[in-house]
């Protein structure tokens, strides 16, 4: 997975996207379509994120016993992955059975080759309509990008029963005949981003207010007494005529024992302990006096004296009225929220930006981490032991956000590695890796006797030690121009992006020949296709590839002499399909310790070309290898296929199941001991 992308693309640019709008106009499909009797089950789980290496290690330490018995007696090998071997282009390609260029997600963003702006991939939106600016006409379309029919669609259509949980890329949620999904990874918070959280203080300055590089708005807070008065800033508001975003107030108080703050949202009044968690608040933004917007938010009390400060997680879609439909039916994740209690609904789960942006510490994130993932357990065994499928795929990201947030506190040779924090911290990612193995135990036990249990993650892991800015490469070799290579190049944050705020400002377009965005894509500036091509397609394009690839591969980092990119590949090499134009001209893969920069992902040109990890988020994969970057694959099948790969999952259930595929794959079904 990677950084806090926005899928709000700003008033400017169409911010009204998901916009509740589908509060008013969502439709439910009542009743469920009969389906065949359960008399053979397949339970899919998918563990984000985690590492073939790492699970070993920890099983020959006796640390994973239920995985370690799955390998006894059933198969464990890596898994192949995608290139690049990033979520939702894995996540994409599993459900489908199809390569990158067959799914058309090829990374995180996508570019507009006509403006050089980044876009979102995964979804196309289009407008809402209001008439008179208070009374929707039209709720706003939302287009899932990813191509192909994913295994679970046609699994269900063939009329077994199906439940599918937590899964990515399913914005808007396909709808199952006969049964149940609640979409994942691509779900945005009310505010129309992955996640923005909050952070109150009367530590912070007038100038450090404001959106923060990843995904977090910082608040100060003026106590008068013992009170401060704030809001909290919600949606954008779909009604006005220029940008703006709808508030609520929001008011702390801290008790006069002074260990202790009430805080007070919404007509709600919850008082929190110092280091302690409040429960759920429900918050209503007010869009029309017809019309709000349900959230949910939660708070952690930092501190109470000298200053007050408070973590605000994101706000995530109330689950029992969600402004768009995020599960299918649309009032399945109501029902889960009836039966488990409310929980998270955004896709991206774990608060990797606070952390990152260090306001919050490692304990706060690790234990919303485990209370989180715990949420998924509970449901995926509930509906195993009460409602019990043919087909249960449930998708658990905590393995990923872990080893993206904590790898450094296992390389003594990151820069963020710190010895007092990995004495107390470092056994986190296998505390994690310890309760998927529990997990795995507990879905054994509640699953049909002689079904299928096949255990698979996207990719596996690096530490990631160095930035490489690709931008400011390609200008030292002359392949991006500069109109002022003097000028102070700008450092752009998510809510710019997403605001569409200037990109590439200081590029020279009619004499540059490429340029990078994204997590470790280059695209030729090509004539006919970008709107001031330089680069004619042909011969003159294929020389310009093969130079830049020369290069790349040849580049050493300048502190060490060793290599930087481990391959770099022509798009048309490695992708082939009906989605081939959406692909980028170079697909730049990683040595392990290395990865796009933060910037360069964003378009910009920053000073230097290797520059240091100084982030907390100090473990990747994004824009590794495939080849050292495999995920794992377990079950308690004997597996005789030699190189499994993410892309046999979906023909292997289909034949499972006796369903033919709905159109050709990538992937082949995998061969069984006996079978």
């Amino acid at each position: 997975m990677i950084f806090d992308l926005r899928l709000e693309a700003g008033w400017r640019r169409g911010g009204w996207f998901f916009w509740l709008l589908a509060a008013s106009l969502s439709l439910c499909h009542c009743g469920r379509t009969a389906t065949r009797p359960v008399t053979r089950q397949v339970v899919v789980l998918g563990f984000d994120g985690a590492d073939p290496q790492l699970a070993a290690r920890w099983m020959a330490e006796g640390r994973l016993p239920h995985l370690q018995r799955l390998a006894d007696q059933g198969t464990f090998k890596p898994l192949g992955t995608t290139n690049p071997p990033e979520s939702p282009v894995a996540w994409a390609s599993f459900a489908t059975g199809l390569n990158p260029g067959g799914t058309g997600i090829f990374d995180f963003l996508a570019r507009d080759p006509q403006t050089y702006l980044p876009e979102l991939s995964l979804v196309s939106q289009q407008k809402p309509k209001f008439l008179f600016g208070l009374i929707p006409l039209r709720r706003p379309r939302v287009t899932n990008e990813r191509s192909g029919v994913p295994f679970y669609q046609a699994v269900a259509d063939a009329g077994y029963k199906t439940t599918v949980l937590r899964m990515p890329l399913e914005l808007p949620p396909t709808r199952l005949r006969g049964g149940k999904l609640w979409a994942g990874l691509g779900v945005p918070d009310v505010r129309g981003t992955w996640g923005t959280f909050f952070y109150f203080g009367s530590d912070l300055t007038p100038w450090e207010a404001g959106d923060t590089e990843f995904g977090g708005k910082l608040v100060p807070l003026k106590l008068d007494g013992r009170r401060a008065r704030s809001a909290v800033e919600g949606p954008v508001d779909p009604t006005a005529r220029a940008y703006r975003r709808i508030s609520v107030p929001l008011e702390f108080t801290v008790t006069p024992q002074g260990d202790a703050v009430a805080i007070r949202l919404s007509g709600r009044t919850q008082t929190v302990a110092e280091h302690r968690w409040s429960s759920w608040f429900r918050v209503a933004f007010p869009v029309t006096p017809f019309l709000a917007v349900h959230a949910i938010c939660k708070f952690y009390v930092l501190e109470t004296s000298p200053d007050l400060r408070l973590y605000m997680s994101p706000l995530n879609m109330d689950p029992e009225s969600p402004p768009l439909a995020i599960s299918e039916p649309s009032d399945y994740v109501a029902e889960l929220a009836r039966r488990h209690g409310l929980m998270k609904t955004i896709g991206w789960w774990h608060d990797t930006w606070a952390l990152n942006e260090e306001k919050i510490d490692e304990g706060v994130f690790l234990d919303d981490l485990f209370s989180t993932m715990e949420t998924l357990s509970q449901v995926t065994l509930d509906e195993l032991k009460n409602d019990a499928p043919s087909l249960l795929v449930s998708i658990f990201t905590s393995t990923d956000s872990v080893s993206h947030m904590f790898y450094r506190l296992l390389d003594p040779q990151h820069p963020r590695y710190d010895p007092v924090l990995a004495a107390k911290y470092g056994d986190a990612i296998r505390r994690v890796y310890e309760r998927m193995d529990g997990v795995v135990g507990e879905v054994e036990r509640a699953m049909k006797p002689g079904g299928v249990l096949i255990i698979v993650s996207d990719h596996g892991f690096h530490t990631w030690r160095k930035g490489f800015n690709t931008n400011t490469w390609l200008v030292e070799n002359g392949y991006m121009t500069l109109r002022n290579p003097h000028a102070q190049e700008p450092t752009y944050n998510l809510e710019q992006l997403f605001g569409q705020g200037s990109f590439f400002p200081n590029v020279d377009w009619p004499r540059t020949r490429a340029y990078a965005l994204g997590l470790g894509q280059i695209y030729l500036n090509l004539a006919g296709r970008e709107k001031y091509g330089t680069v004619h397609p042909g011969p003159e394009a294929d020389r310009l590839l093969e130079a830049m690839r020369r290069q790349l591969l040849a580049f050493r980092d300048p502190d060490t002499g060793q290599p930087v990119l481990e391959g770099v590949y022509l798009g048309r090499e490695i992708f082939h399909g009906a989605r081939l134009d959406r692909a980028p001209d170079l697909q730049l893969d990683f040595r392990a310790g290395y990865r796009t920069s933060w910037q360069t992902a964003l378009g910009a040109i920053p000073a230097g070309i290797v520059v240091a990890n100084l982030k907390k988020w100090s473990g990747d994969h994004c824009a590794s290898d495939p080849a050292d970057t495999r995920g794992i694959f377990f079950s308690n099948r004997r597996l005789t296929t030699p190189d499994p790969s993410l892309l046999d999952i979906a023909p292997t259930v289909l034949r499972i199941f006796g369903v033919s595929p709905p159109d050709p794959m990538d992937g082949r079904p995998l061969a069984w001991a006996g079978r």
